[in-house]
């Protein structure tokens, strides 16, 4: 990897700006869970800039559960989840129970995701912002469908990450992978990513003025609109995964 090509945003101190960066490549996976970051001497060499402000920067990762750091082994790459406590773990095990219904982890959504939206309105960090205009302009490129798929993932991890509280970042990345049949090509619309492209933005500018019932309440409109579009997609379409043809039945219930 062309480490020299990491870009970095002025506004914010030299550590925040590389670790936003660095986060931004675990979280598109373009650094793999289980890979190693080169050593800080070489990092430094390669980015023109300290070894103090490469281990601030990485120590930032550390506490947010996305790397971890021993002697004689390096830097290794993890996931959200991975990162996250052995309670949080047992929270992960029982939604992971098969035959969960899409419109049941919906609701679920519904409940817990405007809260988390308002915490994180009331703790983001300027490099939390910064990390978040970032994932939103890249949802407004001309984006593949799988593509649009992974950021807008990345943009709601990234919110529960932002609240500062692992359990709550853990629970996010669980639901993210039983609601993966709702990302389908087929049930992503043109509507729907123009739709949730907008409603992202709305969440955004209410974190940014460190507004928890605004970012609330755009949150709670997001999830309902989401719903809608997945619940009429599904109608026109029949899937084999029983996960949508659950949420279809019990729309028409």
């Amino acid at each position: 990897m062309d480490w020299s090509s990491v870009n970095r945003i002025a506004t914010l101190s030299l550590p925040d700006r590389l670790s936003i960066e660095l986060e931004k490549l675990i979280m598109t996976g373009e650094l793999a869970v289980g890979s190693k970051l080169p050593p800080e001497r070489v990092l430094a060499t390669s980015l023109g800039i300290s070894r103090v402000s490469i281990r601030q920067a990485l120590h930032e990762l550390q506490v947010r559960g996305l790397i971890d750091r021993r002697p004689g082994r390096g830097t290794i790459i993890l996931s959200a989840a991975e990162g996250s406590s052995r309670a949080g773990a047992t929270i992960a095990e029982a939604l992971s129970t098969e035959g969960r219904e899409i419109a049941d982890v919906m609701e679920l959504r519904a409940i817990i995701e405007p809260p988390i939206a308002g915490l994180t309105a009331s703790r983001a960090t300027n490099r939390d912002i910064a990390q978040l205009r970032n994932l939103v302009a890249q949802m407004s490129l001309d984006l593949s469908v799988e593509r649009y798929a992974e950021v807008d993932v990345s943009f709601h991890q990234a919110i529960a990450q932002y609240t500062h509280n692992p359990l709550l970042a853990m629970l996010t990345n669980q639901i993210a992978s039983l609601i993966t049949p709702s990302r389908n090509a087929n049930l992503q619309t043109k509507r729907r990513r123009t739709n949730s492209t907008k409603e992202h933005e709305n969440i955004l500018q209410a974190i940014i003025a460190h507004d928890p019932k605004a970012a609330k309440t755009a949150a709670t409109v997001h999830i309902a609109s989401i719903t809608e579009e997945i619940l009429r997609a599904a109608k026109n379409h029949i899937p084999r995964d029983p996960l949508i043809n659950s949420a279809s039945q019990k729309e028409k219930e």
